[in-house]
C-alpha cells in the first residue's frame, strides 16, 4: 500500500513502501541496502590517529625552536598506557554513579550525584597530593646537578609510593599519573641543570626557544625550583581528577578547558598544523580521539605550559582547578533524557488526526544538541530551524499510524508474545517485568512509547550524520534520507512482528529481540540499551581465534584465561548499545544479570559486523568499525554496539588478565625503545611447562614456546613501532618508519629467543612468584634513523603484569 509523503513545505509526494506489516503503513523509499562497513584491519598508516601525538606532519623539518622543544617534551612524557588507566578510572566511576542512581526512588539531583562522585575520588586525590609531597621530600636534599641520567632514574624510581587502595583502577591510575609526574620532573631538572652548569649557554638556548630563564636553577635546584614547581604540578593533577568528576557528570560536554586553549593554537600554528578556531579544533580533536585520550591530551598540554613557562607564569591553582566548571551549565544527557520521556508519552497518548509534527519538532533540538553542528554550518539559528522543519515533517508522516493508545497496546502485545525468547536466561528470576515489557503506556510512555522515541531519535541522528551541509538544505534530499533512516531505525527498535518479512533493513534473518533502554530502575535516566534476546551459541576454537579482543589478543585467549578447557564452548552472548553519554562502565550495572556476576568494563567488546556474523550468524546486528578498540579510544556517542560472553564454564569471580598485551614506550631524548609483553598467569605457566624437560615429550619445546609468544607479541608490533616513530616525528617518512618497525620486530624475536635459550631459569623464577602473570621487557638503547641502526636488545623478565 502507498501513501503520500510530505517533505518540508513543498508538498511533494512520492510513492513508498512501508517497512511494517499489518500495524501501520509508512512513507518509505527503500533504496539499496547500504554497504557494510569494512571490519578488516586498516593499513598501517591509513588509520594513523593523533592519539599517539598531538602534532601533525613533518615536525623534524620545522626550524621553530618552540615547536621543536614542545614536540620533544610531549613525546618524552607520552605514555600509551596512561589513556587506558584513565579510561578504566572513568568506567569505574560511571558504574559507581549509575549504581548510586539505582538506589534512589527518584532521580538524584545533580548536586547529590556530584557529591557521591567527589566522595569516591577523594582518596585518590589525597594520595596524589601525598605522593607529590613525597617526591619533593626525596629530591630536596639530593645533589641533582651531580646526578647522571641513570642515577636520577633510580632515585625517582626509589620514591615510588606503595599501592594503598582496594581498587585496581585507583592503583593503576595513580601509578601512571606518578610516572607522568616523574617524567616531567626529570625534564625540568635537566633544563635547570643546563642553566646551573653553563648559565651562558642555557640563557642562549632559552632565548632561542622562547623559554624563560630559570634563575633558581643557577642558585639551588632542589630548594628553589622543585618546591614551587611540585605545588603547581600537584594542582595540575588535581585539575585532571576534577575533570574526571565533571566528565562523569556530563560525558558529552567539551573536554578541552578554556585556560589551555591559548597554548594549543600557538603550538599548532608554529608546527604548521593550521590556525583553526577553538571550537573547530575541539571538534577535530574529538573526531580523532576518545574521551580518555582527549583528557590525557589536555593534561599533557597543561604540563607543557608548565614546562615552557617561567616561574611566575605557571598556572595557578585557581586557573586550573575551576576550568571544568563552565562545562556544567548545560547537561546535554539529562536534557535528552527528559525530552525522550516527553516524546514517548506524547506518542503513546496522542489522539490527534494529523501527524505529530509539533511533538517531533520539540524533540529534535535535544537530539541535535549532542551533535557537532559547527561542521554542518548550522550555527545560524535560521539554518538550524529550517533543518528541524525539514526532518520533522516527513518523519511525523512516517509514524502517524504508529501512535496513540491503540497502537501502543498493539506494540506491547507484539513485544510480549514470546517472553522466553525476549529475555536472558540469567534474568528469569528477575522476572519479565524487570525489563518493563509487561506494562502498557504509562507516565514514562511505556515500552511502546520508548520504542517509537528510539526510532525517531535514531532517524534524526542518521540523517544528520549521512548528509553534508548542502544536502541538509535541500528538502528532497532530506526527505529521502529521512525515509531511508527511518526504515533502518524501525528495523532496529521496533518489534520484528510489526515489520514486513521482506524488509531488507531487518537486522535478523529470523525473529530477533528488542533494544530496551536500561537500567529500568533508574528511569528516565537510561544509560544504555540491552537486546532482549540472548544468543545461545556454540563457540568453536576456530571462531574464537578469529574474533579480536581489545587487549590485542583474541576471544580464544580470553576464554582460555577464564578457564575454558574444552571446545566448542556453549556460550550466551548478551548485546548492548550505547545511548548519548554511555560509558562502558555503565554496562556493568545491567540489573538483569545474576547477583553473583561482577562484570568488568573490559568484558564488553565492540560488536562489528564481522564479529556479529562469526558469533551470531547475524552480521546486520553489528555496527561498522567504531572507536573504543584502542586504549582511550572510546567516545560516548550513540549507536555503538557491544557484546559480552557468558558461559557456565567461566568462573563468577574475575580473573586477572593484562589489560593490554603489548605496550611500546619510546623516549626520543635517548632514542630508547622498550617493548613490554604481558602474559597472564595461565599463559606464563603453560609456557613454563613446555620449557621444562619434564614435559610429556621429555624435551624442552622451545619452538612451541616461541610460536606462542609470537602470537601474542608480534602480529601488530611493526605497525605499533612505526606509528610511534611517525607520531613523535622521529621519522617523518612512513615507509622508512615501517622498515625500522620491521627491523625492531625481528630483533625482538631474536632477543627473546636468545633469552629463553640461555636464561630460562629467570623466566621460571618469575612464573613461580606469587604475583599474577609475567612481563617480558625488551629494551633497545640508541635506536638509529634506519633499519640497519637497530641495536641488539636487552631482555629481562619480571613477575606480575607491569603497567
Amino acid at each position: 500500500m502507498t501513501i503520500e509523503s510530505h517533505a518540508g513545505s513543498r508538498g511533494d509526494t512520492e510513492t513508498s513502501t512501508s517497512p511494517f506489516a499489518g500495524l501501520s503503513y509508512l512513507t518509505q523509499s527503500v533504496g539499496e541496502e547500504r554497504a557494510a562497513a569494512d571490519d578488516t584491519e586498516a593499513p598501517p598508516f591509513d588509520g594513523f590517529h593523533a592519539t599517539e601525538s598531538p602534532f601533525g606532519e613533518d615536525i623534524a623539518g620545522e626550524t621553530d625552536p618552540v615547536a621543536a622543544e614542545s614536540a620533544d617534551f610531549l613525546e618524552s612524557i607520552h605514555d600509551e598506557d596512561f589513556d587506558e588507566a584513565l579510561e578504566q578510572l572513568l568506567n569505574d566511576g560511571a558504574a559507581l554513579l549509575l549504581s548510586d542512581a539505582q538506589q534512589w526512588s527518584a532521580p538524584a539531583s545533580e548536586a547529590e550525584a556530584r557529591e557521591a562522585v567527589e566522595q569516591w575520588i577523594a582518596p585518590l586525590a589525597a594520595e596524589w597530593q601525598r605522593a607529590v609531597d613525597g617526591l619533593g621530600a626525596g629530591l630536596e636534599g639530593a645533589d641533582l646537578s651531580g646526578l647522571v641520567e641513570n642515577e636520577l632514574d633510580e632515585l625517582l624510581d626509589s620514591l615510588d609510593s606503595p599501592a594503598a587502595f582496594d581498587s585496581e583502577a585507583f592503583d593503576n591510575f595513580l601509578g601512571r599519573l606518578l610516572g607522568k609526574a616523574k617524567s616531567f620532573v626529570k625534564r625540568k631538572i635537566a633544563q635547570a641543570v643546563t642553566f646551573a652548569k653553563n648559565p651562558i649557554k642555557g640563557v642562549v638556548d632559552a632565548a632561542k626557544s622562547g623559554l624563560q630563564t630559570i634563575r633558581s636553577g643557577v642558585e639551588s635546584i632542589g630548594r628553589h625550583l622543585l618546591g614551587p614547581l611540585l605545588e603547581k604540578l600537584k594542582n595540575v593533577g588535581l585539575t585532571l581528577l576534577k575533570g574526571v568528576v565533571s566528565k562523569l557528570m556530563a560525558p558529552l560536554s567539551r573536554v578541552l578547558p578554556a585556560p589551555i586553549r591559548p597554548v594549543l593554537p600557538l603550538i599548532l600554528k608554529r608546527l604548521g598544523v593550521g590556525e583553526a578556531a577553538d571550537d573547530e579544533s575541539d571538534e577535530a580533536t574529538s573526531d580523532e580521539m576518545g574521551l580518555a585520550a582527549q583528557m590525557a591530551h589536555e593534561f599533557d598540554n597543561r604540563l607543557l605550559s608548565l614546562y615552557l613557562a617561567g616561574d611566575s607564569e605557571s598556572p595557578t591553582a585557581d586557573e586550573t582547578t575551576d576550568s571544568y566548571e563552565p562545562e556544567q551549565a548545560q547537561n546535554l544527557e539529562s536534557e535528552l533524557d527528559d525530552a525522550r520521556v516527553r516524546l514517548a508519552t506524547q506518542l503513546s497518548e496522542y489522539t490527534g488526526s494529523q501527524p505529530p509534527v509539533a511533538e517531533i519538532e520539540q524533540f529534535i533540538p535535544a537530539v541535535l544538541a549532542i551533535r557537532p553542528l559547527l561542521k554542518l554550518g548550522l550555527t545560524v539559528t535560521g539554518a538550524r530551524e529550517k533543518l528541524i522543519n525539514l526532518i520533522a515533517g516527513p518523519l511525523a508522516s512516517l509514524i502517524k499510524n504508529m501512535i496513540g493508545p491503540t497502537a501502543a497496546a498493539t506494540i506491547t502485545r507484539a513485544v510480549g508474545r514470546e517472553p522466553s525468547r525476549m529475555i536472558a536466561k540469567a534474568a528469569v528470576n528477575v522476572g519479565f517485568s524487570a525489563l518493563g515489557l509487561e506494562s502498557a503506556a504509562g507516565p514514562d510512555g511505556g515500552i511502546a512509547g520508548e520504542a517509537l522515541a528510539s526510532a525517531v531519535e535514531s532517524t534524526v541522528l542518521r540523517v544528520v550524520d549521512q548528509l553534508d551541509e548542502a544536502a541538509l538544505a535541500d528538502p528532497l534530499q532530506v526527505g529521502a534520507a529521512v525515509a531511508q533512516a527511518f526504515a533502518e531505525s524501525a528495523a532496529a527498535y521496533l518489534p520484528d512482528r510489526l515489520l514486513r518479512a521482506d524488509l531488507p533493513e531487518r537486522e535478523t534473518a529470523e525473529e530477533g529481540g528488542l533494544w530496551v533502554m536500561m537500567p529500568r530502575s533508574s528511569r528516565p535516566r537510561y544509560r544504555f540499551r540491552r537486546y532482549t534476546r540472548v544468543f545461545v551459541v556454540p563457540v568453536s576454537r576456530q571462531t574464537a581465534r578469529a574474533v579480536g579482543w581489545s587487549d590485542g589478543g583474541t576471544l580464544e585467549s580470553y576464554l582460555l584465561d577464564r578457564g575454558v578447557t574444552q571446545w566448542p564452548v556453549q556460550a550466551e552472548v548478551d548485546l548492548y548499545e550505547t545511548l548519548p553519554g554511555t560509558l562502558p562502565g555503565h554496562f556493568t550495572r545491567d540489573e538483569t544479570l545474576p547477583a553473583d556476576e561482577h562484570a568488568a568494563a573490559e568484558e564488553y567488546q565492540p560488536l562489528t559486523k564481522r564479529t556479529a556474523g562469526l558469533l551470531l550468524g547475524e552480521p546486520a546486528l553489528g555496527r561498522g568499525r567504531t572507536t573504543g578498540v584502542r586504549a582511550g579510544g572510546f567516545r560516548p556517542g550513540p549507536g555503538q554496539r557491544f557484546f559480552r560472553i557468558r558461559s557456565a564454564r567461566l568462573p563468577a569471580r574475575r580473573v586477572r588478565r593484562p589489560r593490554r598485551l603489548v605496550s611500546v614506550h619510546w623516549d626520543p631524548q635517548t632514542n630508547r625503545m622498550r617493548i613490554f609483553v604481558r602474559l597472564s598467569e595461565r599463559q606464563a605457566r603453560a609456557l613454563q611447562a613446555r620449557l621444562q624437560r619434564a614435559a610429556p615429550s621429555g624435551q624442552r619445546d622451545l619452538p612451541g614456546v616461541l610460536l606462542a609468544l609470537w602470537q601474542v607479541a608480534l602480529p601488530r608490533l611493526p605497525y605499533r613501532i612505526a606509528r610511534r616513530l611517525v607520531g613523535s616525528s622521529t621519522v617523518t617518512d612512513a615507509t622508512a618508519a615501517a622498515r625500522i618497525g620491521t627491523a625492531i620486530t625481528a630483533a625482538t624475536r631474536t632477543g627473546i629467543t636468545t633469552f629463553l635459550t640461555h636464561s630460562g631459569a629467570q623466566f621460571a623464577a618469575a612464573v613461580a612468584d606469587p604475583a599474577d602473570g609475567v612481563t617480558i621487557t625488551v629494551t633497545f638503547d640508541g635506536v638509529g634513523a634506519g633499519p640497519t641502526q637497530v641495536p641488539a636488545p636487552t631482555v629481562s623478565v619480571s613477575p606480575g603484569m607491569l603497567r
